[in-house]
């Protein structure tokens, strides 16, 4: 089913695609395990892994991603996911649980404060041996320097979000991301300009790791 049917049937707000993230994350997971979606939005992603043998849980807050999403899931008969309303700030993140998390421009609608106290919880809720795939927006965002200029900031690199899809949007600082992640290993990393995967706008200032939990094997 191409784009313009997808949006017509399910009403889907974005391009029904997964990540570049995603897909580049693929070749450093192994199929067939757990996998949680911390912020799925409308499920592009968590299909995606699903199709690729993952037992996937995918979160997040908006009903209507949702109920997009579990139209989708119920369609497609994709029996290996679940879908739960839950926030990626206060899930309760069940400890060594999961063998892959993927969280995915989810960092960036939220206070810079609040993704300090997800952290941790969300670093032990992957095994040891296991994968984090995250991506933010940086400092380097054409947006930050626009909301620096007409917008008191509320926390570091946090502001009151223009837009009504999220309340927040905070820009990572320079290194932020990598030095998050100090305590795993490092398998790949970028900071710097990305095209908009949904050619919204020309370019993001974006910040990408995929690593490893010390402790285990993959």
């Amino acid at each position: 089913m191409d784009q313009a049917l997808l949006k017509k049937k399910y009403g889907f707000e974005n391009p029904f695609k997964p990540d570049p993230l995603s897909k580049k994350a693929l070749r450093f997971l192994n199929s067939g395990k757990r996998l949680l979606d911390v912020g799925c939005g409308e499920g592009a992603d968590s299909v995606f892994f699903a199709k690729k043998d993952f037992d996937v849980t995918a979160i997040d807050i908006k009903q209507d991603h949702l109920r997009r999403f579990r139209n989708y899931r119920s369609d497609h008969k994709l029996s290996n996911i679940t879908i739960q309303r839950r926030s990626a700030v206060t899930y309760r993140y069940p400890r060594s649980a999961y063998d892959a998390i993927i969280c995915l421009l989810v960092v960036c609608c939220m206070r810079r404060s609040e993704f300090d106290s997800m952290l941790p919880a969300l670093k032990r809720a992957v095994r040891p041996g296991g994968t984090i795939v995250m991506s933010a927006r940086n400092y380097l965002d054409p947006e930050f320097d626009e909301y620096r200029a007409t917008e008191k900031m509320i926390e570091p690199g946090t502001f009151l979000f223009k837009e009504d899809c999220c309340r927040f949007i905070y820009f990572l600082e320079k290194d932020r991301l990598r030095e998050a992640f100090d305590d795993f290993e490092v398998l790949y990393y970028y900071e710097g300009y990305a095209p908009c995967k949904y050619n919204e706008h020309p370019r993001h200032g974006d910040s990408y790791i995929i690593c490893r939990r010390k402790g285990g094997r993959a």
